[in-house]
Protein backbone atom coordinates (compact mmCIF):
# COMPACT_ATOMS: atom_id res chain seq x y z
CA UNK A 1 0.00 0.00 0.00
CA UNK A 2 1.29 3.08 -0.87
CA UNK A 3 2.70 5.62 2.06
CA UNK A 4 0.31 8.53 0.95
CA UNK A 5 -2.91 5.91 1.11
CA UNK A 6 -4.19 6.32 4.96
CA UNK A 7 -6.41 3.30 6.13
CA UNK A 8 -10.31 3.64 6.65
CA UNK A 9 -11.23 3.91 10.60
CA UNK A 10 -14.40 2.03 11.44
CA UNK A 11 -14.66 4.03 14.64
CA UNK A 12 -14.80 7.33 13.01
CA UNK A 13 -17.33 6.40 10.53
CA UNK A 14 -19.46 5.03 12.70
CA UNK A 15 -19.92 7.98 15.21
CA UNK A 16 -20.01 10.04 11.98
CA UNK A 17 -22.97 7.96 10.67
CA UNK A 18 -24.50 7.59 14.49
CA UNK A 19 -24.78 11.53 14.77
CA UNK A 20 -26.28 11.68 11.12
CA UNK A 21 -28.75 9.06 10.55
CA UNK A 22 -30.73 9.91 13.88
CA UNK A 23 -31.89 12.65 11.78
CA UNK A 24 -31.89 10.87 8.59
CA UNK A 25 -34.40 8.18 9.96
CA UNK A 26 -36.59 11.29 11.39
CA UNK A 27 -36.88 12.08 7.90
CA UNK A 28 -37.77 8.83 6.59
CA UNK A 29 -40.69 8.38 8.79
CA UNK A 30 -42.46 10.93 6.91
CA UNK A 31 -42.11 8.49 3.66
CA UNK A 32 -40.22 10.89 1.36
CA UNK A 33 -40.62 9.01 -2.33
CA UNK A 34 -37.43 9.30 -4.75
CA UNK A 35 -37.38 11.56 -7.27
CA UNK A 36 -35.88 8.36 -9.49
CA UNK A 37 -37.31 6.72 -12.57
CA UNK A 38 -35.58 4.55 -15.08
CA UNK A 39 -31.99 4.77 -16.04
CA UNK A 40 -31.20 7.11 -18.80
CA UNK A 41 -27.68 6.89 -18.61
CA UNK A 42 -26.36 9.21 -16.51
CA UNK A 43 -24.30 9.69 -17.93
CA UNK A 44 -23.43 7.31 -20.12
CA UNK A 45 -23.04 8.15 -24.17
CA UNK A 46 -20.25 9.36 -26.69
CA UNK A 47 -18.11 12.27 -25.42
CA UNK A 48 -19.42 15.67 -26.16
CA UNK A 49 -18.39 19.56 -24.85
CA UNK A 50 -16.99 20.29 -21.49
CA UNK A 51 -18.62 22.65 -19.52
CA UNK A 52 -16.66 24.78 -17.32
CA UNK A 53 -15.87 28.13 -15.29
CA UNK A 54 -13.54 30.95 -16.37
CA UNK A 55 -12.69 33.38 -13.61
CA UNK A 56 -12.62 37.12 -15.42
CA UNK A 57 -9.30 38.00 -14.56
CA UNK A 58 -9.10 35.84 -11.06
CA UNK A 59 -12.15 38.10 -9.81
CA UNK A 60 -14.15 35.19 -7.60
CA UNK A 61 -17.48 37.86 -8.55
CA UNK A 62 -17.19 37.72 -12.14
CA UNK A 63 -16.70 34.22 -14.12
CA UNK A 64 -18.30 32.72 -16.61
CA UNK A 65 -19.99 29.88 -17.90
CA UNK A 66 -17.77 28.17 -20.92
CA UNK A 67 -17.93 25.02 -23.22
CA UNK A 68 -15.39 23.51 -25.86
CA UNK A 69 -14.68 20.54 -27.72
CA UNK A 70 -11.98 17.82 -26.03
CA UNK A 71 -9.40 18.58 -28.50
CA UNK A 72 -9.68 22.79 -27.63
CA UNK A 73 -11.37 23.80 -30.19
CA UNK A 74 -14.94 25.45 -30.33
CA UNK A 75 -14.29 27.64 -27.05
CA UNK A 76 -17.80 29.03 -26.36
CA UNK A 77 -19.28 32.07 -23.70
CA UNK A 78 -22.75 30.50 -22.79
CA UNK A 79 -22.88 33.45 -20.09
CA UNK A 80 -21.43 36.86 -21.75
CA UNK A 81 -24.21 38.56 -20.38
CA UNK A 82 -23.90 38.02 -17.02
CA UNK A 83 -21.47 40.48 -15.06
CA UNK A 84 -21.90 38.09 -11.42
CA UNK A 85 -20.33 34.57 -10.74
CA UNK A 86 -21.92 31.97 -12.72
CA UNK A 87 -20.03 28.52 -11.66
CA UNK A 88 -20.02 25.24 -10.91
CA UNK A 89 -22.06 23.86 -14.34
CA UNK A 90 -23.49 20.47 -14.92
CA UNK A 91 -24.20 18.68 -17.96
CA UNK A 92 -28.16 16.41 -17.78
CA UNK A 93 -28.05 13.29 -19.12
CA UNK A 94 -29.26 13.67 -22.23
CA UNK A 95 -26.68 16.59 -22.98
CA UNK A 96 -29.10 18.87 -23.67
CA UNK A 97 -28.85 21.15 -20.51
CA UNK A 98 -26.77 23.04 -18.04
CA UNK A 99 -27.86 23.43 -14.98
CA UNK A 100 -25.36 26.11 -11.95
CA UNK A 101 -25.29 28.45 -9.87
CA UNK A 102 -25.15 32.16 -10.37
CA UNK A 103 -25.44 35.42 -8.43
CA UNK A 104 -26.72 37.63 -11.00
CA UNK A 105 -29.55 39.62 -9.97
CA UNK A 106 -33.40 40.01 -10.99
CA UNK A 107 -36.55 39.75 -10.01
CA UNK A 108 -35.95 36.66 -7.77
CA UNK A 109 -32.73 37.27 -6.85
CA UNK A 110 -32.47 40.54 -5.43
CA UNK A 111 -28.22 42.64 -4.23
CA UNK A 112 -28.04 42.01 -0.55
CA UNK A 113 -25.65 45.03 0.74
CA UNK A 114 -23.94 43.00 3.40
CA UNK A 115 -23.13 39.97 0.86
CA UNK A 116 -22.14 42.64 -1.93
CA UNK A 117 -23.99 40.73 -4.16
CA UNK A 118 -27.43 38.53 -4.32
CA UNK A 119 -27.89 35.03 -3.36
CA UNK A 120 -26.51 32.06 -5.17
CA UNK A 121 -29.02 30.24 -6.54
CA UNK A 122 -29.88 27.33 -9.06
CA UNK A 123 -30.41 28.21 -13.08
CA UNK A 124 -30.62 25.98 -15.57
CA UNK A 125 -30.06 26.68 -19.46
CA UNK A 126 -29.83 25.43 -22.91
CA UNK A 127 -26.66 23.17 -24.22
CA UNK A 128 -26.16 26.73 -25.99
CA UNK A 129 -27.20 29.10 -23.39
CA UNK A 130 -30.27 29.94 -24.18
CA UNK A 131 -33.75 29.22 -22.29
CA UNK A 132 -32.22 30.80 -18.97
CA UNK A 133 -34.74 29.92 -16.08
CA UNK A 134 -33.99 30.47 -12.42
CA UNK A 135 -34.73 26.79 -10.31
CA UNK A 136 -34.33 28.14 -6.58
CA UNK A 137 -35.89 30.89 -5.33
CA UNK A 138 -34.93 32.06 -1.52
CA UNK A 139 -32.81 34.25 1.39
CA UNK A 140 -29.92 31.84 1.68
CA UNK A 141 -26.93 30.65 -0.91
CA UNK A 142 -27.17 27.65 -2.94
CA UNK A 143 -24.72 25.35 -4.62
CA UNK A 144 -23.32 22.53 -6.82
CA UNK A 145 -26.03 21.91 -8.77
CA UNK A 146 -25.98 18.11 -10.55
CA UNK A 147 -28.85 15.82 -12.61
CA UNK A 148 -31.36 12.86 -11.23
CA UNK A 149 -30.77 10.13 -14.54
CA UNK A 150 -34.32 11.16 -15.62
CA UNK A 151 -34.02 14.85 -15.55
CA UNK A 152 -36.71 15.48 -13.03
CA UNK A 153 -34.67 16.46 -10.20
CA UNK A 154 -31.81 18.04 -9.28
CA UNK A 155 -29.58 17.60 -6.21
CA UNK A 156 -27.91 20.83 -4.52
CA UNK A 157 -26.33 22.04 -1.51
CA UNK A 158 -28.00 25.04 0.94
CA UNK A 159 -25.95 26.75 3.49
CA UNK A 160 -29.21 26.80 6.15
CA UNK A 161 -27.19 28.32 9.20
CA UNK A 162 -24.13 30.37 8.05
CA UNK A 163 -21.50 30.19 5.49
CA UNK A 164 -20.19 26.85 6.51
CA UNK A 165 -23.27 24.63 7.30
CA UNK A 166 -25.07 22.98 4.34
CA UNK A 167 -27.09 20.33 3.76
CA UNK A 168 -28.33 18.13 0.85
CA UNK A 169 -31.72 19.04 -1.02
CA UNK A 170 -33.20 17.87 -4.32
CA UNK A 171 -36.20 19.90 -6.16
CA UNK A 172 -37.90 19.46 -9.29
CA UNK A 173 -36.55 21.16 -12.49
CA UNK A 174 -39.20 23.89 -12.53
CA UNK A 175 -37.94 24.65 -8.53
CA UNK A 176 -41.38 22.34 -6.80
CA UNK A 177 -40.92 19.84 -4.39
CA UNK A 178 -37.89 20.24 -2.17
CA UNK A 179 -36.45 17.54 -0.20
CA UNK A 180 -33.93 17.98 2.35
CA UNK A 181 -32.31 14.42 3.03
CA UNK A 182 -29.82 15.27 5.69
CA UNK A 183 -31.02 17.67 8.36
CA UNK A 184 -27.63 16.64 10.01
CA UNK A 185 -26.25 19.28 12.59
CA UNK A 186 -22.57 20.21 13.04
CA UNK A 187 -22.02 18.30 10.01
CA UNK A 188 -22.31 19.64 6.17
CA UNK A 189 -22.89 17.68 3.03
CA UNK A 190 -21.79 19.00 -0.06
CA UNK A 191 -21.39 18.38 -4.06
CA UNK A 192 -23.96 16.04 -4.46
CA UNK A 193 -23.65 13.82 -7.57
CA UNK A 194 -26.63 10.90 -8.79
CA UNK A 195 -25.35 7.53 -10.05
CA UNK A 196 -25.69 6.14 -13.19
CA UNK A 197 -28.75 3.80 -11.96
CA UNK A 198 -30.09 6.44 -9.85
CA UNK A 199 -29.84 4.59 -6.62
CA UNK A 200 -27.59 6.77 -4.80
CA UNK A 201 -26.17 10.23 -4.32
CA UNK A 202 -22.21 10.51 -3.50
CA UNK A 203 -21.29 13.92 -1.42
CA UNK A 204 -18.59 15.18 0.37
CA UNK A 205 -19.37 15.47 4.07
CA UNK A 206 -17.56 17.56 6.70
CA UNK A 207 -17.94 18.04 10.71
CA UNK A 208 -18.69 22.13 10.95
CA UNK A 209 -15.38 22.04 14.09
CA UNK A 210 -13.19 20.27 11.47
CA UNK A 211 -10.70 20.82 8.71
CA UNK A 212 -11.48 17.08 6.80
CA UNK A 213 -13.78 16.15 4.71
CA UNK A 214 -15.11 12.87 4.00
CA UNK A 215 -16.91 10.90 0.65
CA UNK A 216 -20.34 9.30 1.35
CA UNK A 217 -23.46 7.79 -0.65
CA UNK A 218 -27.04 8.40 0.47
CA UNK A 219 -30.31 7.50 -1.25
CA UNK A 220 -32.57 10.01 -2.82
CA UNK A 221 -35.08 9.39 -0.11
CA UNK A 222 -32.37 10.47 1.88
CA UNK A 223 -31.78 7.01 4.23
CA UNK A 224 -28.93 4.47 4.13
CA UNK A 225 -26.01 7.56 4.23
CA UNK A 226 -22.64 5.50 4.45
CA UNK A 227 -19.27 6.85 4.31
CA UNK A 228 -16.91 5.31 2.09
CA UNK A 229 -13.70 7.06 3.69
CA UNK A 230 -12.66 8.15 6.95
CA UNK A 231 -9.42 10.00 7.32
CA UNK A 232 -8.19 13.54 8.84
CA UNK A 233 -7.88 15.04 5.35
CA UNK A 234 -9.77 16.49 2.79
CA UNK A 235 -11.50 13.68 0.33
CA UNK A 236 -13.95 15.95 -1.99
CA UNK A 237 -15.58 16.22 -5.70
CA UNK A 238 -16.55 13.15 -6.09
CA UNK A 239 -17.75 11.64 -9.60
CA UNK A 240 -19.00 8.81 -10.67
CA UNK A 241 -18.03 6.42 -13.40
CA UNK A 242 -20.39 5.97 -16.16
CA UNK A 243 -21.09 2.44 -14.96
CA UNK A 244 -21.12 3.06 -11.94
CA UNK A 245 -18.53 1.10 -10.62
CA UNK A 246 -16.03 3.82 -9.17
CA UNK A 247 -16.03 7.29 -7.77
CA UNK A 248 -13.18 9.95 -9.15
CA UNK A 249 -12.59 12.86 -6.33
CA UNK A 250 -9.39 14.88 -5.36
CA UNK A 251 -7.16 14.13 -2.29
CA UNK A 252 -4.70 15.84 -0.03
CA UNK A 253 -3.32 12.43 1.05
CA UNK A 254 -0.32 14.02 3.36
CA UNK A 255 -1.87 16.49 6.56
CA UNK A 256 -1.44 19.77 6.85
CA UNK A 257 -0.03 20.16 2.96
CA UNK A 258 -2.14 21.78 -0.06
CA UNK A 259 -0.96 18.90 -2.11
CA UNK A 260 -4.39 17.94 -4.13
CA UNK A 261 -4.42 15.03 -6.72
CA UNK A 262 -7.00 13.26 -8.17
CA UNK A 263 -7.67 9.20 -7.16
CA UNK A 264 -10.33 6.46 -8.02
CA UNK A 265 -11.48 4.14 -5.68
CA UNK A 266 -15.03 1.54 -6.09
CA UNK A 267 -17.83 2.47 -5.35
CA UNK A 268 -18.24 0.99 -2.09
CA UNK A 269 -15.05 2.18 -0.67
CA UNK A 270 -13.88 -1.26 -0.07
CA UNK A 271 -10.13 -0.80 -0.96
CA UNK A 272 -7.85 2.06 -1.43
CA UNK A 273 -7.90 4.35 -3.92
CA UNK A 274 -5.90 4.80 -6.48
CA UNK A 275 -3.48 8.12 -7.20
CA UNK A 276 -3.89 9.26 -11.12
CA UNK A 277 -2.04 12.37 -10.73
CA UNK A 278 1.06 13.49 -9.30
CA UNK A 279 2.83 17.20 -9.03
CA UNK A 280 0.87 19.17 -7.08
CA UNK A 281 2.35 21.10 -3.92
CA UNK A 282 0.28 23.79 -3.45
CA UNK A 283 2.19 26.11 -5.94
CA UNK A 284 -0.82 25.51 -8.54
CA UNK A 285 -0.20 22.43 -9.53
CA UNK A 286 -2.56 20.86 -7.61
CA UNK A 287 -4.89 18.56 -9.65
CA UNK A 288 -8.81 19.50 -8.50
CA UNK A 289 -12.52 18.43 -9.40
CA UNK A 290 -12.32 15.23 -11.80
CA UNK A 291 -15.30 14.14 -14.13
CA UNK A 292 -15.30 10.91 -16.56
CA UNK A 293 -15.82 10.70 -19.74
CA UNK A 294 -19.51 9.79 -20.79
CA UNK A 295 -17.31 6.97 -22.59
CA UNK A 296 -15.63 5.73 -19.26
CA UNK A 297 -12.65 6.01 -20.77
CA UNK A 298 -10.83 9.49 -19.89
CA UNK A 299 -11.40 12.07 -17.18
CA UNK A 300 -11.08 16.17 -17.03
CA UNK A 301 -9.79 17.78 -14.58
CA UNK A 302 -8.26 20.98 -13.69
CA UNK A 303 -5.41 22.78 -12.06
CA UNK A 304 -5.83 26.21 -13.26
CA UNK A 305 -6.89 25.04 -16.39
CA UNK A 306 -8.05 22.25 -18.07
CA UNK A 307 -6.34 18.63 -18.65
CA UNK A 308 -7.59 15.23 -19.80
CA UNK A 309 -6.43 11.92 -19.34
CA UNK A 310 -6.64 8.57 -19.64
CA UNK A 311 -8.81 6.94 -17.04
CA UNK A 312 -5.58 4.87 -16.16
CA UNK A 313 -4.20 8.53 -15.31
CA UNK A 314 -1.78 8.01 -18.63
CA UNK A 315 -1.83 10.38 -21.20
CA UNK A 316 -2.23 13.75 -19.29
CA UNK A 317 -2.46 17.20 -21.55
CA UNK A 318 -4.08 19.99 -21.77
CA UNK A 319 -7.03 21.40 -23.66
CA UNK A 320 -7.21 25.40 -23.33
CA UNK A 321 -3.20 25.75 -22.53
CA UNK A 322 -2.95 29.02 -20.17
CA UNK A 323 -6.65 29.49 -20.17
CA UNK A 324 -7.89 29.30 -16.47
CA UNK A 325 -10.64 26.71 -16.08
CA UNK A 326 -12.38 24.77 -12.85
CA UNK A 327 -14.98 22.53 -11.95
CA UNK A 328 -15.23 20.57 -15.44
CA UNK A 329 -18.44 18.44 -16.41
CA UNK A 330 -18.42 16.47 -19.79
CA UNK A 331 -21.23 16.37 -21.99
CA UNK A 332 -23.09 12.89 -22.63
CA UNK A 333 -23.94 12.58 -26.52
CA UNK A 334 -26.45 10.12 -27.86
CA UNK A 335 -24.80 7.01 -29.65
CA UNK A 336 -26.95 8.25 -32.73
CA UNK A 337 -25.60 11.76 -32.66
CA UNK A 338 -21.94 13.15 -33.60
CA UNK A 339 -20.00 13.56 -31.40
CA UNK A 340 -17.44 16.52 -29.89
CA UNK A 341 -14.26 16.49 -32.24
CA UNK A 342 -11.60 14.63 -29.72
CA UNK A 343 -8.30 13.99 -30.24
Amino acid sequence: MSSLIRPLRPALVAARLKRVLVVVAAVCVGGLAAGVGPTLAAFPGQNGKIVFTHFDGGNEKKSDIYTVSPNGRHLRNLTPDSRAADDFASWSADGRKIAFWSTRTGRDNRFVPALGRADQEIFVMNADGSGLRQVTKNEVDDGGPAWSPNGDRLVLHRFVDDIDHADLITVRVNGTGERNLTRSPRISERDGVWSPDGREIVFMMREDSGLGADIATIRPDGSHLRALTATDTVEAAPDWSPDGKRIAFHWNATPHIEDFEVYVMRRDGGSPPTRLTTGGGGDGSSSFNPAWSPDGRKIVFNKGELFTMRADGSRQKPVLPGFDAHHPDWQPVPEDARAADDD
